[in-house]
């Protein structure tokens, strides 16, 4: 019987959310720039080749992060689910971003990562962003909003949101919540139109 490296994918028995939490604490520590595929294996000790079982190259890495960087935000997918009133929508939704810019200030480059990757149906599919973007948009659904509607005030919130935590500055942390306050003050005054 031989006997594999203990470096080997199967005895490692590495992991894509396994990879995917590793690149995250990679990018907290290094910001988006500093993520590649050899930082990545010594986080989980392993070798830079034991990762292209799972990953071809850095861009499916960043995917993959885009991907599944969003796991500690489970509880909202289930608030979600719960509402029932367009206020609740908002308070969620701003409770939310503040947790959201919290996390991307935590991981440097991450908010422009992710606005980079922000596609029309980045619902569809698997991981932990199309599952809180889904329990968003079907919120609006069940709240009376027509699916086009809750997909175009979902994407507007969603990319809001990052462009304000990207340009936010750190001499001016105030005018992240006055944006959102007033931002989400249309928003909601949008959707009582939608569904009155």
């Amino acid at each position: 019987m031989t006997r594999r490296d203990p470096s080997s994918h199967a005895a490692a028995g590495i992991t894509v959310p396994a990879i995917a939490d590793a690149a995250l604490a990679v990018i907290r520590t290094n910001g988006v720039d500093g993520l590649t595929m050899r930082a990545v294996a010594e986080r989980l000790h392993v070798r830079a080749p034991t990762l292209y079982h799972h990953v071809r190259n850095k861009s499916d890495l960043l995917d993959l992060v885009a991907r599944n960087a969003f796991d500690q935000f489970a509880a909202d997918n289930a608030a979600y689910e719960k509402l029932q009133t367009i206020d609740e929508w908002i308070a969620l939704t701003r409770s939310g971003s503040l947790e959201l810019r919290a996390f991307y200030a935590d991981h440097p480059g991450l908010a422009g990562l992710i606005q980079s990757k922000a596609t029309p149906d980045r619902d569809q599919g698997d991981g932990s962003r199309a599952e809180l973007i889904r329990s968003q948009i079907d919120a609006l659904v069940r709240l009376g909003v027509r699916e086009p509607e809750a997909r175009h005030l979902f994407d507007l919130t969603a990319r809001w949101s990052l462009a304000a935590v990207v340009a936010e500055s750190a001499d001016s942390p105030d005018v992240f919540i006055d944006g959102l306050d007033l931002f989400l003050y249309g928003v909601r005054a949008r959707l009582v139109d939608l569904v009155s």
